[in-house]
């Protein structure tokens, strides 16, 4: 091994590292990440140009599909969009995941050991539970002591981020990843500290409770099960059947439960209309949609011109699936659904990650997480270590 490779997997390293402890903390900080897996994805993706040791499996190519038709969306839309430039650069989070993809393989193939695994995750739980553990402070004391300030929500966790929902949903995905080292402990027994892992799945899991995002809630309770599909049937559909009794048992019995699913009326209702803006938006332009995330910035316009309610709220679709459709058209709908079904079948042979694929995919039927950067750098980074 060179000092150039050496330099190169210790810096793929250090960015996968810094990744771990902000990808619940600080978007500043996680971005920090990509500044250093970019260039060195580069440079993976040209060794490997000459070493042909890495092949991408199909999920990757749909990907780097999508990716280009976001770009041809806002090229499209070129002089409707205020800043298209910001638009394009807002893909870096699939650019960096396909570059890191390469990467990765290398360093786990030639420099990450059981003692830099260890590493990389007990930062990883560290990091998370330190931050929603100052998020449940905030909620239930007024003041957040990692943030310096008050609570993003009155009623709501929010950990470190400053919206609610982006934490609900994160955080719904971090709790299938514990979940399943959890589950498959022995399998990972060498790289685990299990005090550390019990800790951080109870106080994640209180936080996820707190967070009062439906969705994640859903996404969690019905990603679960799926740790035991491959290998486990007659589990995998107790689990199911867990599932539904503790969701009834908790909709009879608690009062908060209930009006968290039946008195939210004006939610549920607002994101009907930005589904159905959506729709409307993707009839006006089928093919290429309104440019990538620039849907937000029509939906008002949209509304109106086909008097849809909710006209003084701008938003996004609140669907991954349909924020694609109303941006980037039938193709980067396609595209997408092509990317995730992809994805999900390549996962299968391994419970945890197929688990959060399913998470991801269910989660994401209400809210559009696949933008979210916060989600993204989850993700993505998931995606990049998998693939």
């Amino acid at each position: 091994m060179t000092k150039i490779e050496k330099s190169c997997y210790q810096l793929t390293f250090t960015g996968l590292c810094i990744l771990s402890l902000g990808v619940f903390t600080s978007v500043s900080f996680s971005a920090l990440s990509h500044i250093l897996l970019f260039p060195m994805g580069v440079y993976f993706f040209i060794h490997n140009l000459k070493e042909k040791s890495f092949t991408p499996r199909p999920s990757f190519y749909a990907l780097f599909g999508l990716t280009i038709i976001c770009w041809l969306s806002i090229i499209f839309n070129w002089s409707e969009i205020e800043k298209p430039m910001r638009h394009i650069l807002k893909t870096k989070y699939f650019i960096v995941a396909l570059l890191s993809s390469i990467s990765f393989f290398y360093l786990k193939k030639n420099w990450l050991n059981e003692k830099r695994t260890k590493i990389i995750l007990n930062l990883f739980l560290v990091a998370t539970t330190l931050a929603t553990l100052s998020g449940l402070i905030a909620l239930l004391g007024g003041f957040n002591p990692l943030k310096f300030k008050g609570p993003c929500h009155p009623t709501r966790a929010c950990g470190l981020y400053g919206m609610y929902m982006t934490y609900g949903y994160g955080i719904s995905l971090f709790m299938i990843l514990i979940s399943g080292l959890v589950v498959f402990r022995k399998r990972f027994e060498k790289v685990l500290t299990p005090w550390l892992l019990y800790s951080a799945f109870a106080v994640n899991l209180v936080g996820l409770i707190f967070s009062f995002a439906r969705g994640g809630w859903l996404g969690f309770l019905l990603g679960v099960p799926f740790l035991f599909l491959k290998d486990y049937t007659k589990k995998f559909f107790m689990v199911i059947i867990a599932v539904f009794l503790i969701a009834g048992v908790s909709f009879v019995s608690s009062e908060k439960v209930r009006d968290i699913f039946t008195k939210r009326q004006g939610s549920n209702e607002a994101r009907i209309t930005f589904f159905e803006t959506a729709y409307a938006a993707f009839k006006e332009k089928p093919l290429l949609g309104f440019g990538y995330r620039n849907f937000e910035a029509n939906s008002i316009a949209i509304k109106k011109r086909h008097d849809i309610g909710h006209q003084h709220f701008a938003g996004h679709a609140h669907n991954n699936a349909l924020e694609h459709l109303a941006s980037t058209g039938a193709l980067g709908f396609l595209a997408f659904i092509i990317f995730c079904l992809l994805w999900l079948k390549e996962t299968y042979r391994e419970p945890i990650v197929f688990s959060f694929v399913m998470s991801f995919l269910i989660s994401g039927l209400f809210q559009y997480t696949f933008g979210d950067g916060e989600n993204l750098f989850l993700i993505m980074g998931i995606f990049s270590l998998f693939s």
